[in-house]
């Protein structure tokens, strides 16, 4: 897979001017439209604009779109912003073009998510032109404010939409239209200035737009007339960020109100107040669900309903399958469950936060691996940029929530978990430079703890006193092997750095001598709880505390207590794994996730009931992760994937196909097992070392590509394939591959 760094540099040489109309550009949810003529000798092959807006922004050259839904939210320090890079050369002509923008400012500053500059303003510039007092300005006054509705949730900085057709201006983007009426825009300081701060590239990607499409059940409605006041459900394949469409036929002042299942959440909402005549028109501010509904009132005539997906502009690149199709079900609900939450940033759910929650962004990173494509390492990279950019100096505190405006806003062991997910990134990535950039912010933060007395870490709150959902937490336990986990990830960031980790050592010295105290003989607990809990054994052993003589207890802890919130039950399944309890593993995986896998909906919930939350939270995809790493058995032994294992996990007849889409190329294996046979077909991308583990028992035949190599426990190797052991049910085999090589090992006899 390609891999790419983002650049984390502004651009400073800007000379465009920030331009809004005459008002001083504070007032809330205003729509600006802007317009240019430029007159070019001959059309570029290619022309790169640079653009940014506070808020959003949608491009228009020559009546045709280019950019829709332009601008990522502010911002990626406390005082900064962004900006685009587009290549408007494709949409000009030699002679008249007609450049056209409609931004929206959004002039809320909300909780989380997004920094509010204060001031709306828009900014171009390709070439010699740029945005300044020439370009034409005129608030579009369709818009209204939305007064008589619900508000989103007090967390998001959109707002409702609110459109008065019978006060539209027409079709403004195209060449003709006449803006003679309209005023110049006024000039507000170079790209550059206070107070949208500096501009860095965005990092990411431009959206993927879909285009309109059908709702599954739109030919239902079409051509009908409305006869008495209705809520038309129609329902979208999957649950998706989407921005909904009508064409109606109808008087003016008919109301027609959008929104979603997701809506009483808090999420956006849509309000369309038709004219006379036919008429079309696309609610452009997003929302996410699978039932979008339509109040319709008496006397509209319905032409065509629809809706435009978008998303963050990545492929989906990585399969799992198996002849479960519970698991099959619950990997796939696992994937639009991150996908929907991927756009300016990972987000915890779409429609109550949009909020970069580190505890969520580092599970999605993790599910991203086997999931989609390099685009999306992009929007990893972006928050932890964002993230470094939020230090304060003096306290030296990673965030876990940034952009904020409630000051700096920690949590610490969702911290902590980022800091080990920084490793993890590295391990996937073999980005050392990653590491090397966030490397003494992690030192710095592991810093603020003291270790007491008992060698166990003096408790730090943060902001708030929070180690997961769920009940009977054991913060002294969990809080600790976190410590240590993150202790023992940044020492591992120093050896491939170079850097000198005797004082991370002597850290995890003590707390491995203060943690064994926690040893019950049922488990590990501290004397503020009853009994173990399952997150703090699963810690114990992700993190390296417990030792494997212990391995035995912890997994009837973990086949027992079910205290876990979907967040955490990642790691749960996870330890069970790294103890070799892949059975434990898939049961307590189909037990815990059976509501949400029986659940008639493409994605998962926040909590283990629907009433515990959002439907839609990343975070509680793990087992994506677990079914592509460990039962198909597919993850790296070293940085990059330059050394990888296939190692399944298969007990009973089955087929497992798994893709997974690496930095070196897709590794894909079929695993089929047959009473005591099994087959292995895999794909080894060039350049790498794959340990290939076949199931195997005493006596049985090995062959590889149709040549014997194993016979009456008599091994050998082939080309660039050699034995390594025989162990724990496994033929061990070393495959180096100078090209890509497919394989194919079966086990008989």
């Amino acid at each position: 897979m390609p891999y790419s760094r983002i650049d984390t540099a502004p651009k400073t040489d800007w000379k465009a001017n920030f331009i809004w109309d005459s008002s001083d550009g504070s007032e809330e949810n205003v729509w600006m439209c802007f317009r240019k003529t430029v007159d070019l000798a001959e059309a570029p092959g290619t022309l790169t604009a640079f653009i940014s807006a506070d808020s959003r922004y949608w491009l228009y050259i020559n009546g045709k779109a280019v950019v829709f839904e332009g601008s990522v939210k502010r911002g990626p320090t406390p005082a900064d912003s962004y900006f685009d890079s587009v290549d408007i050369g494709p949409y000009l002509k030699s002679g008249k073009n007609i450049i056209c923008a409609l931004v929206w400012y959004w002039g809320k500053n909300t909780s989380f998510s997004n920094t509010d500059s204060g001031k709306a303003g828009f900014l171009f510039e390709a070439g010699n032109t740029v945005s300044d007092s020439s370009w034409k300005v005129c608030r579009h006054p369709a818009y209204l404010k939305d007064n008589g509705l619900s508000q989103p949730n007090y967390r998001l900085p959109e707002s409702n939409i609110y459109f008065d057709a019978r006060k539209d201006i027409g079709d403004w983007t195209s060449p003709g239209f006449d803006d003679s009426a309209w005023k110049n825009a006024k000039e507000n300081g170079k790209g550059g200035c206070a107070p949208w701060g500096r501009l860095y590239p965005r990092g990411i990607p431009l959206l993927k737009d879909y285009g309109l499409k059908d709702y599954k059940n739109s030919d239902l409605y079409k051509g009908r007339t409305i006869l008495v006041k209705k809520a038309i459900t129609l329902d979208i394949p999957y649950n998706a960020q989407c921005t909904p469409y009508l064409k109606v036929e109808s008087k003016a002042g008919k109301k027609i109100r959008i929104l979603t299942e997701n809506t009483w959440l808090g999420s956006v909402s849509d309000t369309y107040i038709t004219k006379d005549g036919v008429q079309e028109f696309e609610a452009l501010g997003w929302f996410n669900g699978e039932h979008i509904t339509y109040e319709m009132p008496a006397g509209v005539k319905i032409l065509e309903l629809k809706y435009r997906e978008t998303g963050y502009n990545t492929e989906f690149s990585g399969m799992f399958e198996c002849g479960d199709e519970k698991l099959n079900s619950l990997w796939q609900k696992s994937l639009r469950t991150l996908y929907v939450t991927m756009r300016d940033n990972y987000m915890d759910c779409p429609d109550r936060e949009r909020a970069q929650w580190w505890g969520d962004v580092t599970n999605e990173m993790a599910m991203t691996m086997y999931s989609l494509d390099a685009n999306a390492y992009l929007l990893y990279q972006k928050g932890v940029a964002s993230m470094l950019g939020h230090i304060d100096a003096s306290t030296n505190v990673l965030q876990t929530v940034v952009p904020s405006t409630e000051g700096y806003f920690e949590l610490p062991v969702q911290q902590l978990a980022g800091v080990c997910g920084f490793w993890t990134y590295y391990l996937y990535t073999g980005d050392r430079d990653f590491i090397s950039s966030v490397y003494d912010a992690a030192v710095n933060y592991v810093n603020l703890w003291s270790i007491a007395d008992n060698n166990l870490v003096n408790h730090r709150a943060g902001s708030w006193d929070w180690l997961d959902w769920g009940s009977f937490a054991d913060v002294a336990a969990i809080e600790n092997a976190w410590y240590y986990y993150a202790l023992s990830c940044i020492k591992n960031m120093a050896e491939v750095l170079g850097k000198n980790s005797s004082d991370l050592e002597a850290k995890m010295s003590r707390i491995k001598t203060g943690y064994a105290s926690l040893w019950t003989g049922g488990g590990y607990k501290s004397k503020d709880v009853i009994s173990p809990d399952d997150r703090a054994n699963a810690l114990a052993v992700i993190s390296g505390l417990a030792e494997k003589e212990k391995y035995g207890v912890i997994t009837s802890v973990l086949t027992k207590k079910k205290n876990s919130s979907p967040y955490m039950e990642f790691y749960v399944l996870e330890a069970l794994c790294r103890m070799g309890k892949y059975e434990e593993a898939r049961a307590r995986m189909l037990q815990r996730y059976g509501d949400m896998i029986e659940e008639d909906y493409s994605t998962l919930w926040e909590g283990w009931t629907k009433a515990d939350g959002t439907m839609n939270h990343a975070w509680s995809g793990g087992p994506m992760v677990i079914m592509s790493k460990y039962f198909a058995g597919i993850r790296p032994l070293k940085a990059g994937y330059s050394e990888f294992i296939i190692k399944p996990q298969m007990s009973e007849p089955d087929t497992i196909k798994c893709v997974v889409p690496s930095v070196i190329g897709y590794i894909t294996v079929t695993e089929t097992r047959t009473g005591a046979s099994f087959v292995l077909d895999a794909s080894v991308p060039a350049g790498t070392k794959a340990l290939v583990c076949v199931p195997y028992s005493d006596g049985q035949s090995v062959k590889l590509n149709g040549s014997v190599i194993c016979k009456n426990n008599s091994f050998a190797g082939a080309d660039n394939v050699a034995f390594v052991e025989a162990d724990g049910g496994f033929a061990v085999f070393s495959v180096t591959a100078a090209e890509n090589t497919d394989l194919h090992f079966e086990a008989v006899g």
